[in-house]
């Protein structure tokens, strides 16, 4: 309830009270018990609100019938995270993927919209409004809606193939790539911001970023790795979304590693994590290289810090403790990041002949070179390379074979 607070006041509304009940089985007509519909309309004759928002997702007969009951309007959960998203949206891929998933959630509420309407009477605005539709405009909307998604459905396959060449391009970079994942507002796009300089919006808000961007970020020994940063997780993240997003999802199922960034200052820092986790095995990325950071340790005390440090050290060996904002940690964090994604290295041994240095500089960006020795034929060196990046170094490692002294 408390994060059903924060998604209201992101989305830009004054929140004046709570209230919840505890019942065996939902009501199938309205959600909530009718006793505690008729409080909700006395309270709403009385002007203490105009707009009731539920933390679960409702069906359109029992969106409409509450609506009818309390005379107000009604959200649920995931109207309130589409709303977060069309507002924070900037990108013309993110304004196509927020759609989608509102048409897609409306289309089968418009006979509740035209019932609310002709109830209510007159068209609302502010968030989650809906207009009015008479009884053949219903059908007239459904098909223009429909046609709209299918629209939408194309352009965004356009972007999934623009992302995919755009990720062959990476690959022929021969980098390994990075996607920092975790709950909204644990501090992704702070820690993007501080590793690279990407000056990525970052803001104290969730969902303050919807739209991924790519930086490189070099590792203490001179390797380059491209980081991603990506739309943060949340409970029951709409179905809806996760199908239109699946474009920007597809950054960390095709990472290499994943950084996952938990905000340790949270209460329900734990069941945070435990979201994560769930989306990561719905994306079948639960079994990559993972590096987790620990983030925003400045704001607790020390023996508040050590028992949660200690708390998910239990579930995340190795974990790293960090500050984002402060810079505190990060040293610690990009020696973790520099070991975990060698994951798939192969060693190397190479004899680069004199005048061609720069290839020793490429094996440092996308590997690593552990040392050197000077020879008649040039400079030996003896290193490693991603598996995917060892071709272009096969020249030198023959020439290693047949210098003297080579094994």
């Amino acid at each position: 309830m408390a994060e059903l607070a924060d998604l209201a006041r992101t989305a830009g509304i004054e929140v004046v009270g709570t209230d919840v009940q505890r019942r065996s089985e939902v009501d199938p007509a309205h959600l909530i018990g009718r006793g505690k519909v008729e409080s909700l309309r006395e309270l709403k004759l009385e002007g203490e609100f105009d707009l009731v928002i539920c933390n679960e997702d409702l069906s359109p007969r029992q969106q409409r019938n509450l609506e009818l009951a309390i005379k107000a309007r009604v959200l649920d959960r995931t109207e309130i995270i589409l709303e977060i998203f069309a507002q924070h949206a900037r990108t013309h891929e993110g304004r196509l993927q927020v759609e989608a998933a509102r048409l897609h959630h409306l289309l089968p509420r418009l006979i509740g919209a035209y019932a609310y309407d002709r109830q209510v009477g007159g068209r609302r605005g502010g968030v989650g409004a809906r207009g009015g539709f008479g009884e053949q405009q219903i059908e007239v909307e459904r098909r223009r809606i429909r046609k709209r998604i299918r629209d939408l459905d194309r352009e965004i396959e356009q972007v999934r193939t623009q992302r995919h060449q755009q990720r062959t391009g990476r690959r022929r970079a021969e980098l390994d790539t990075a996607a920092i994942v975790g709950y909204t507002n644990a501090g992704k796009s702070t820690l993007l911001n501080v590793l690279t300089g990407a000056g990525v919006r970052a803001e104290q808000k969730l969902f303050a970023t919807l739209d991924p961007t790519t930086r490189k970020l070099e590792l203490p020994a001179g390797r380059e790795v491209l980081l991603t940063d990506t739309v943060g997780f949340i409970q029951k993240l709409p179905t809806d979304l996760v199908a239109a997003f699946r474009a920007t999802l597809e950054e960390v199922t095709e990472a290499d590693l994943i950084i996952q960034v938990l905000d340790l200052s949270s209460p329900a820092v734990e069941e945070q994590a435990e979201t994560v986790e769930e989306v990561l095995t719905d994306l079948g990325a639960a079994d990559k290289p993972r590096v987790v950071a620990l983030n925003k340790v400045d704001l607790l005390g020390p023996s508040s810090r050590r028992r949660a440090i200690g708390a998910l050290s239990v579930r995340y060996p190795g974990a790293v403790a960090i500050s984002a904002t402060n810079r505190a940690g990060l040293r610690e964090l990009l020696s973790a990041i520099d070991h975990a994604s060698r994951g798939d290295a192969v060693p190397l041994e190479i004899l680069v002949p004199y005048g061609r240095e720069g290839v020793l500089a490429e094996l440092r960006k996308v590997g690593g070179v552990e040392r050197t020795e000077y020879v008649e034929g040039g400079t030996r060196a003896w290193g490693w390379a991603p598996r995917h990046a060892v071709r272009r170094f096969e020249t030198f490692s023959k020439g290693a074979l047949r210098a003297p002294g080579g094994r």
